[in-house]
């Protein structure tokens, strides 16, 4: 009897919870076209916050901004915000607000997101993937 009680708990141990806090750089396209983003992160319990910075691809302009979200086992709920002053010229003046869902290894993120730009309108189709670095 004692052996049957002291096997249960072994097989099913949990996992340790992944940490998103560091450096995370991939591959971002939506409907604005194809891209490249790094977020720097730092997580305090189910919470993230952190630094974006975003690249066209075909035009090269950046935008930096701000990555915030939580998260729950694999999933990972997150809000970019990239302020007035935040992409370049001749786009400075512009603001985009996006959220999305994605889903987190310890080494990879990826999902999906929606959103808008103030000076090119909605923000359709994202999907991004990340590699921690």
């Amino acid at each position: 009897m004692v052996l049957a009680i002291c096997a249960c708990g072994h097989g099913n141990q949990p996992s340790d919870p992944i940490n998103l806090s560091g450096s995370w750089s991939g591959a971002a396209s939506d409907s604005s076209g194809p891209g490249t983003t790094v977020w720097q992160l730092t997580q305090s319990g189910s919470a993230f916050s952190g630094t974006v910075t975003m690249i066209d691809t075909s035009s090269g302009a950046s935008g930096r901004g701000s990555v915030s979200g939580t998260m729950s086992g694999t999933k990972v709920a997150f809000a970019i915000t990239i302020p007035a002053g935040g992409f370049d010229d001749p786009w400075a003046a512009c603001t985009a607000d996006l959220t999305g869902t994605a889903t987190a290894t310890a080494a990879a993120l990826s999902g999906t997101y929606t959103g808008s730009n103030s000076c090119t309108g909605s923000v359709t189709s994202g999907q991004l993937t990340l590699a921690k670095s």
